[in-house]
């Protein structure tokens, strides 16, 4: 799948060393900062020798120990390992400090290589990679100007110039054992030298400008971690280009002794705001991953992860974004193509795996590309949070179905009911009702004849009407026609003067109809409720049914009887059919009672946005395509 090029990765696939690695390297960098000490007391001719030697040892034992501490780290092992190697060029300068002509030439030599190291070292903090066209543009012209007019000379000059903050000899320092011409070509020191000095001013005072715009533009997290190495790095800079011009103005000066201290200070002081700005990294990392934990509790969805790292880590960027096969692409939390960064923008997107699963992928700052914790962190979350919300969305899809399969059975079993229901009245009642027509005849010819056999005739007519009678009310009972043809109101008008207890029915802003379903549901619900203050109320002498519409259909069936403690009594089918029908159509079932207090049977069901019902009678099969605006419902 087509990746940024700055696609989140850990280091460059190499493994920070162990500690005992780390250990037999810190061992290595105390040598050399102790030789780099001898020589140059030995080599001083100065009153305080062993401070110059403490002051070269730090400048050799600073930046091997901040680059071992960094390099243990995936985020910053590749300048960690550069910090080390610049350790030890600054050893190699020290050989400027020693009598003989070939180590001098050759420490002389490291101090034109080790700035522009430096240099690329402080562009490339703290990754140790030059992103900017313009960090790379301005390493690259500093290397040129090192490798073109400063290199070369060593081969041509007889003398290295003077002085230099990598040597205390001054004017006893040996000649240059490395010449190969006859003799030093004026073109020299009149051109070469001039040019390169001012080139070399004018190139710091670039980079001096660069850091300065590059801690304005800086995210956040960079602008802590850079902030101290670009103040001290521009401070050495400006010092250096000092240092230079005071050289040329006037070799001898006080000033110029001191400003040369200070670069040589200035090398350590680099590599402590390095340390500091490393430090106060990982402090930020741990500190984000505290925020992200305290503020992703409960069940948080995608976006909330989203808001949380922007939040975590103080960068608003921040996006979560989602691989799409159909696509071929990523696609943002509100379906928005997400493009990998391009080089040089200072994003990159980085992907989040559960095992081999791609389960997401987050745009981010480009300084926690490689931070692992960050990385963790993200992925951590992402995954439960994202496995949480498709969890969530396939409950929510299983309960769906659970109330679409409930809503299917109960229109059918109500189908059926209505069904079953003609079937008796155009079936069953019709034939008794033409047996009794016929009985009646037949026992009126045989009367004359036979009157004993015409009055067992006309018993059998009775009968034929008391089974016409329990098929009417076995009809009623499977589907009332009362709901069927005037709906839910008149439905429980009907059941309430058949019931056995003094019934009476309230109706509050209802409608004439409603949906099939909802009619279904309310009527056999409050006849159930009905029937049970029948069976259970104990010393119940009335019953109210109670029906209101107010955007929700609500339904009360209450009884003065004695009550009960709900949470002492098991359900029972009534109760269990009651709450799967109000279910049925995404209703609702409350049952309140107390003993001496009565029973409360409180349902409600949702209606449909622009729901209303209609004036006149229509048949319940029909209900369910009657809509109205709400305007209309309120007139």
């Amino acid at each position: 799948m087509p990746l940024s090029p700055d696609h989140g990765r850990a280091g460059d696939g190499d493994q920070p060393p162990g500690p005992r690695t780390i250990l037999l390297l810190a061992l290595a960098g105390a040598v050399l900062a102790a030789v780099a000490c001898g020589l140059t007391v030995s080599g001083s001719p100065g009153e305080h020798a062993w401070l110059e030697g403490f002051a070269r040892a730090l400048m050799v034992a600073a930046p091997i120990g901040v680059g071992l501490y960094a390099w243990q780290r995936p985020a910053t092992e590749r300048f960690g390992r550069l910090l080390a190697l610049a350790g030890v060029c600054w050893f190699l300068t020290t050989l400027s400090e020693a009598a003989n002509p070939v180590a001098y030439a050759t420490g002389r030599m490291f101090g034109w290589i080790v700035e522009p190291l430096l240099l690329y070292l402080v562009l490339a903090f703290p990754t140790g990679r030059l992103h900017s066209r313009v960090d790379r543009g301005l390493f690259l012209a500093l290397a040129l100007l090192a490798a073109t007019l400063y290199l070369p000379t060593v081969l041509l000059v007889e003398r290295f110039p003077e002085p230099v903050p990598w040597s205390e000899c001054h004017a006893g320092c040996p000649d240059n054992a490395l010449m190969v011409a006859s003799s030093e070509p004026a073109l020299i020191e009149d051109a070469v030298r001039p040019l390169r000095e001012a080139l070399t001013v004018l190139l710091f005072a670039a980079v001096s400008l660069r850091l300065a715009l590059r801690i304005r533009r800086a995210t956040p997290l960079m602008r802590r971690t850079l902030s101290p190495v670009l103040i001290v790095a521009m401070l050495r800079l400006v010092c250096y280009g000092t240092a230079i011009s005071l050289r040329r103005v006037d070799p001898d000066a006080r000033v110029l002794e001191g400003a040369l201290w200070s670069l040589s200070l200035g090398v350590p002081l680099i590599a402590g705001a390095f340390l500091v700005g490393l430090v106060r990294w990982r402090l930020f990392i741990a500190s984000g991953i505290q925020r992200l934990a305290s503020r992703l509790t409960g069940h948080p969805r995608p976006e909330d992860l989203q808001a949380a790292l922007a939040e975590a880590f103080e960068d608003p960027g921040i996006e979560i974004a989602y691989w799409l096969d159909r696509q071929g692409g990523w696609v943002d939390l509100n379906g928005r193509t997400v493009r990998p960064p391009p080089v040089g923008s200072g994003r990159c997107l980085t992907e989040i795996r559960d095992g081999d699963r791609l389960i997401a992928a987050v745009v981010h700052d480009e300084a926690l590309r490689d931070e692992q914790a960050f990385t963790d962190a993200a992925t951590a979350y992402a995954v439960m949070t994202i496995d949480n919300h498709r969890l969530g969305e396939e409950a929510a899809a299983l309960l769906s179905e659970v109330q679409d399969s409930r809503a299917r059975i109960q229109t059918s079993a109500d189908d059926e009911r209505r069904r079953i229901e003609r079937d008796l009245h155009d079936g069953a009642q019709q034939r008794l009702v033409a047996l009794r027509i016929k009985l009646e005849p037949a026992a009126e010819r045989i009367d004359v004849a036979d009157h004993a056999s015409a009055a067992l005739i006309r018993q059998l007519g009775g009968e034929v009407d008391g089974a016409l009678d329990e098929v009417r009310s076995l009809a009623r009972g499977i589907y009332p026609s009362p709901l069927a043809d005037r709906g839910l109101v008149e439905g429980l008008r009907s059941a309430a003067m058949q019931a056995a207890l003094p019934t009476t029915v309230l109706a509050t802003g209802t409608s004439d109809r409603y949906p099939s379903d909802t009619e279904s549901a309310a009527y056999f619900c409050c006849l159930e409720a009905l029937q049970n203050a029948v069976k259970h109320a104990r010393d119940a002498t009335v019953v109210v049914v109670e029906v209101s519409d107010d955007g929700v259909l609500r339904l009360e069936v209450r009884d003065d009887g004695s009550g009960f403690d709900p949470a002492t009594v098991t359900p029972g089918f009534g109760l269990v059919s009651m709450r799967d029908r109000l279910a049925a159509v995404a209703g609702e079932l409350a049952v309140v009672s107390s003993p001496g207090r009565g029973t409360r049977v409180i349902g409600r069901i949702p209606l449909e946005d622009g729901w209303c019902g209609h004036d006149g009678p229509t048949h319940a099969d029909s209900v369910g395509s009657e809509r109205c605006s709400s305007d209309a419902r309120s007139r």
